[in-house]
C-alpha cells in the first residue's frame, strides 16, 4: 500500500473558476461591451466569449458539489454554484488542506478558451486582465498557490514577449501558450524571440488541453468522444512533437517546457515511435536534429496526469522524473477530494520513492519549492 506523502502532494494541473464579472468590471472601457461574461438561461448558464460559441459553465466547476454527493447528472448548471475554493484563495487551501496537498499549480477555467478568440487586441486584453487577478489570487499564499501566466499570441510576438515579462515580475510561477496555433508551427523562425526571451526568464513554459480549439466546437465537428479524446490527449502529442522535429528544444536547451493534462500513457509508444523514424531518416530530415527525440523529452519536457495506470507502468520507459501528477482541481474528471485513494489505487507496487518525485519531489524541483 502506498502511504501518503510527508507535508502533502504538489498537484502539478490545477484550474480556477474565474469569477463571473471579472472581465466585465476590469476590462479597458474600449472592450467593456464585449467582456467575456456568465449569461443565464432557463436550462442554466452559459460564459459568452467574443467570437467563440457560448459553452455551459458546468464542466469547469460547478459540477463538484454533485461528484461529491455522489453522481454527476448535468453539465450546464449556474455559475453561483461553483465550489469557493475555485476562486477564493483562503477556501482553495481548506481545500488543499483536505486533500492532502501542500502546493498546486494554477491554471484557468474559462480563460483556456481566450486562447482562439479571434481578435489579437481582445485577447490580449482579456488576458492581462485574467493574469492580473490570478498574480492576486496566489500572492495569498506564494508557496502553494503557483499560478501560470497566459500569453497573448494571436498578435505581434512582442505582446508575447512583454507579457511573460510581466507576469514574471508580478511572481508567476510559469507561462502558458497553446498546444497550436492554426497554421503557424512553432518551428517557425518568428517564434524564435519568444523562445529566446523565456529560456532567459527561466520560467516553465506549458502546453495545456483545450487551448488549439474550443472544446465545443471540436465537439460539434468532430463528435463530443472524438473531441474529447482529441482534446485531451492528441492536442499536447503535436505539441510536443512539433517542439522536438521542428527543433525549438534542440536551438533552446535550457528551456522547460510542460505538457499539461494530457496524460501519460501514450508517451512511451510515440517516443519510441519518433525514436525508431529518427534512426531511420535523421540523414536527410529538416529540420536536422542531433539526438533522439526521447533524448530532447529527457532532457527539457515533463507531463502531467491525474488517473493514469498505463503511463505509472511504462514510466522507467519515459523517465520518472519527467511525470507530474495532479488532482485537476476543480473539475469532476480530477482526483479531488480522493487524491490519496487514487494515488494509493494507481501507484500500486511502485517504490515510495518513485512515487514522491512523481507526486511531489518532481513538481517541487520544476517551480521552486523545497522538495
Amino acid at each position: 500500500m502506498t502511504t501518503p506523502i510527508t507535508g502533502g502532494y504538489v498537484s502539478a494541473d490545477g484550474h480556477v473558476v474565474e469569477p463571473a464579472d471579472l472581465w466585465t468590471t476590469r476590462m479597458d472601457t474600449r472592450f467593456r461591451d464585449r467582456a467575456p461574461h456568465v449569461e443565464s438561461r432557463p436550462e442554466g448558464d452559459y460564459y459568452i466569449i467574443d467570437g467563440l460559441k457560448p459553452f455551459p459553465v458546468g464542466l469547469e466547476g460547478v459540477t463538484m458539489e454533485e461528484k461529491l454527493a455522489g453522481k454527476v447528472t448535468k453539465f450546464i448548471g449556474r455559475h453561483a454554484d461553483t465550489r469557493p475554493g475555485a476562486n477564493d484563495p483562503q477556501a482553495r487551501l481548506a481545500d488543499q488542506d483536505m486533500d492532502h496537498l501542500r502546493a498546486e499549480v494554477i491554471y484557468p477555467g474559462a480563460g483556456l478558451f481566450l486562447s482562439v478568440a479571434p481578435d489579437p487586441d481582445y485577447q490580449r486584453e482579456c488576458l492581462r486582465v485574467y493574469n492580473d487577478w490570478l498574480s492576486e489570487f496566489c500572492a495569498a499564499a506564494p508557496d502553494r498557490l503557483l499560478g501560470v501566466g497566459l500569453l497573448p499570441m494571436k498578435g505581434p510576438i512582442e505582446w508575447a514577449i512583454e507579457e511573460a515579462q510581466r507576469v514574471a515580475k508580478k511572481g508567476l510561477r510559469s507561462v502558458s501558450v497553446p498546444c497550436e496555433i492554426a497554421g503557424s508551427p512553432y518551428s517557425d523562425p518568428g517564434y524564435d524571440p519568444l523562445w529566446a526571451a523565456l529560456q532567459e526568464l527561466g520560467l516553465p513554459v506549458s502546453f495545456h488541453v483545450g487551448t488549439d480549439e474550443a472544446f465545443y466546437t471540436k465537439a460539434d465537428r468532430l463528435g463530443l468522444g472524438v473531441a474529447f479524446v482529441d482534446t485531451k490527449i492528441c492536442s499536447v502529442e503535436r505539441a510536443m512533437t512539433g517542439l522536438i522535429w521542428g527543433a525549438v528544444a534542440k536551438r533552446y536547451p535550457d528551456l522547460r517546457f510542460v505538457l499539461a493534462e494530457g496524460g501519460i500513457g501514450w508517451l512511451a509508444s510515440v517516443l519510441r515511435t519518433m525514436d525508431h523514424y529518427w534512426s531511420d531518416h535523421q540523414h536527410w530530415m529538416e529540420p536536422k536534429t542531433d539526438e533522439l527525440p526521447s533524448t530532447y523529452f529527457k532532457r527539457q519536457f515533463w507531463a502531467t496526469f491525474e488517473d493514469d495506470r498505463a503511463g505509472i507502468l511504462t514510466r522507467e520507459l519515459v523517465g520518472v522524473d519527467r511525470l507530474l501528477w495532479g488532482s485537476d482541481y476543480p473539475h469532476t474528471e480530477g482526483t479531488f477530494p480522493y487524491s490519496q485513494e487514487q494515488v494509493t489505487n494507481d501507484f500500486l507496487g511502485v517504490p515510495e520513492g518513485e512515487v514522491y518525485q512523481m507526486v511531489t519531489g518532481n513538481a517541487a524541483k520544476l517551480y521552486g519549492l523545497d522538495a
